[in-house]
């Protein structure tokens, strides 16, 4: 790897230079088989480029005082520390830590809902959930809030209609053991049609709410979002509408 960035830095300041051609080519590969050799190392001076012969000494003008350092083209360039936002070395992990990430912590029914990041997208859980997970195949903490029927009474989201409805194709077996999709051999997956059976109970593929739905970390962003949400319908801010707009660009 340092070997290419080397390489490339080389290539790279020669065509700034004005000095490189096509005819070029030749000399700087042999140039590249002198770093890989290690008689050349990431700071290259004009005296040993002049050693790596047949390279045209009208390649070398200007670059005298010049030193072709790994991450380093020109004085226009940046260093590969200053490129990202950690502020410790690059180089280790000792002394390296993330911040901690601390959440939300309203009791639910006493914070202030989250606007979703665009239309229909899961919302934020704008409540503490230390208590309320995990959720297992025998306890869903969740429902005894936000199911339909009780959310309003708690001023809680309710499980929008999408959550009660199955959409995935019924799937068998034939008797020649091709793959059955709504009863018809299907070759080609694009010519499934969407198939909304509306459930009374709650989905079995939506149960896990944490796939989806994640608490929100109280840190300021190291980069600013001014990102702006269009949203088409009113209320999808706070609510969803996917139900009736499922097969959007579909059909």
């Amino acid at each position: 790897m340092l070997t290419k960035i080397i390489f490339i830095s080389i290539t790279i300041t020669l065509f700034t230079l004005g000095s490189l051609n096509a005819m070029d080519m030749q000399r700087v590969n042999e140039l590249a088989n002198l770093i890989k050799s290690g008689k050349v190392t990431s700071s290259v001076k004009k005296e040993n480029l002049q050693k790596s012969e047949p390279i045209d000494a009208k390649a070398l003008e200007g670059i005298e005082d010049k030193k072709i350092d790994t991450g380093i083209l020109s004085e226009n360039s940046v260093s590969e520390e200053s490129l990202g936002l950690r502020k410790t070395s690059l180089y280790s992990e000792e002394g390296t830590a993330a911040d901690k990430t601390q959440y939300i912590a309203s009791a639910p029914g006493s914070s202030k809902k989250i606007q979703r990041a665009f239309e229909n997208a899961p919302p934020m859980i704008p409540h503490s959930v230390k208590t309320l997970l995990p959720i297992t195949k025998n306890n869903n903490a969740c429902l005894s809030c936000h199911m339909p029927d009780v959310a309003p009474g708690v001023k809680a989201t309710p499980i929008p209609p999408s959550h009660f409805t199955n959409f995935r194709p019924m799937t068998e077996l034939g008797e020649n053991g091709e793959i059955l999709k709504e009863g018809l051999a299907i070759s080609n997956t694009s010519d499934i049609k969407i198939v909304a059976r509306k459930l009374n109970d709650l989905y079995p593929g939506r149960f896990n709410c944490s796939q989806c739905h994640v608490p929100q970390s109280t840190q300021d962003a190291i980069v600013k979002n001014n990102f702006a949400p269009d949203f088409r319908s009113e209320g999808t801010q706070n609510g969803s509408n996917l139900i009736d707009t499922i097969n959007e660009g579909v059909q």
